[in-house]
């Protein structure tokens, strides 16, 4: 039986085999691309979580920062209780309340959890800047 020229080339033999192939060979070809898009779905889900915990502390450390004759400690604890009571989707946080006469400023930071190990994320960062609670006399 004579080999016809096409298989000789070493193109003509990949495709000659991957015409006898049975669908088995695209496994391994599609499962690497599918746990990639799984992983980057579930690293984008742990970035979120770490903004809403971000978010949820600064409202926390903000709301008693500024209330009436509070302090900038009450607030800093208010946001640490906070992290601290869901722990580990912020990675090193920093709860910095600044607190004026007239404003309160509340500035968490942090880092996302990364599923994959040396994978660098975005910072997360939320500021919340208002007004300060004043007792004002009725005129």
């Amino acid at each position: 039986m004579r080999v016809p020229a096409a298989i000789t080339t070493r193109a003509g033999r990949l495709r000659a085999a991957l015409a006898r192939e049975e669908g088995y060979a695209s496994e391994i070809v599609i499962l690497p691309g599918i746990f990639l898009i799984l992983f980057a779905a579930l690293q984008g889900a742990l970035w979120y979580v770490g903004n809403n915990v971000a978010q949820t502390a600064a409202v926390a450390a903000y709301t008693n920062a500024r209330s009436y004759q509070s302090t900038t400690t009450a607030g800093q604890t208010a946001g640490t209780q906070i992290m601290d009571g869901m722990p580990g989707f912020l990675q090193h946080p920093q709860v910095d309340v600044t607190r004026t006469a007239t404003t309160v400023t509340v500035t968490i930071t942090g880092t996302a959890e990364s599923l994959i190990p040396g994978v660098q994320l975005p910072p997360v960062t939320r500021t919340i800047t208002g007004p300060v609670e004043r007792w004002v006399p009725a005129s």
